[in-house]
């Protein structure tokens, strides 16, 4: 039987972690994950449509579709009455998503990169048909995704790190969810190359990237109650791990805790990247860029990068 309503079952601390990829989020969610008081499974968006789920693998070392941590979360969404469609891949309905076109989908749902025109499309449409039906259906799944991994646990916080850097503005409004976000940040010169390496694209296009996902991630801060709000660097996470960790646990709401000397897969059910499943030995700042950047690349960083870098804290 549905539940008409969600604060009858408790409010669901769910933190969200907006930004760019490749700054280290899968890294944060891991340590997260290690504290007793908070829980993380990835990007509870989903499984990417690249996944094959009939031979994709939990961190726990079972098949995906066996493994009976996630078995038991479909079970438990479905009893909530907001079942999560997690053995699909190309993403689950805890995504905000209105059409597979992605032209399309980011005419409906993305920022307009206006914060007028966003606003009128956002009046105009995201009240009607199915467009309501759909964000709604992301935001409750999501509430019931977060809400049945806490129960299971034993643990306080939700921690979800999907890089979606409009996905706050959508889950705020949900009466079942206590939203905090932390944007993750990285130096454009890293992040650039670390977007560069693993997707192919020319420098430029992925400081572009940096910039537009960074950028989206800030102007979302403006939906979101300011002490909900908190902006962390990769560089800092790296260089002083527990401090850094200690801030956010604060933030979060729970009490600092010990940051474990080595993480292992094994110990988690994370999906995403394949760091996921070599767990995390050591903690250290990587600076590839600068043994792949010439005095071109950083140039054009810097011309594309420029305004946003200094507002984010990045001189150089």
């Amino acid at each position: 039987m549905q539940i008409s309503n969600v604060r009858d079952v408790g409010l669901v601390p769910y933190v969200c972690m907006p930004g760019s990829p490749y700054t280290g989020s899968t890294l944060l969610g891991f340590l997260l994950n290690s504290h007793p008081d908070c829980v993380s499974i990835g990007a509870a968006t989903g499984l990417t449509r690249k996944v094959d789920v009939d031979t994709y693998q939990c961190t726990c070392g079972a098949r995906f579709q066996d493994c009976d941590f996630w078995n038991e979360v479909a079970g438990r969404t479905e009893r909530l009455g907001y079942p999560v469609t997690v053995f699909q891949s190309d993403f689950w309905n805890t995504h905000v998503r209105l059409s597979k076109r992605r032209w399309l989908n980011g005419l409906l749902v993305r920022s307009l990169g206006n914060d007028i025109l966003t606003g009128t499309r956002d009046a105009l449409i995201m009240n009607r048909g199915p467009i309501k039906d759909t964000l709604e259906e992301a935001r409750r799944s999501s509430w019931a995704l977060a809400k049945s991994i806490l129960d299971m646990t034993g643990k306080k916080v939700f921690v979800d790190t999907a890089r979606d850097h409009q996905r706050p503005k959508y889950l705020v409004s949900d009466d079942g969810l206590d939203v905090k976000v932390i944007h993750l940040i990285r130096d454009p010169r890293g992040n650039v190359a670390s977007i560069m390496s693993h997707t192919g694209v020319d420098v430029a296009t992925a400081a572009k990237q940096w910039k537009h996902y960074n950028v989206e991630a800030d102007r979302v801060s403006r939906y979101i109650e300011p002490s909900s709000w908190m902006r962390v660097k990769y560089e800092d996470l790296c260089i002083d791990p527990q401090g850094t960790l200690d801030e956010i646990a604060r933030f979060v709401g729970v009490e600092p805790a010990p940051v474990s000397a080595y993480l292992a897969g094994g110990e988690s059910h994370i999906i995403g990247n394949s760091m996921r499943l070599r767990g995390v030995e050591e903690i250290r700042l990587d600076e590839k860029w600068r043994d792949r950047l010439d005095s071109q690349d950083l140039e054009t960083i810097a011309r594309i990068s420029g305004e946003a870098s200094r507002r984010f804290g990045y001189e150089w």
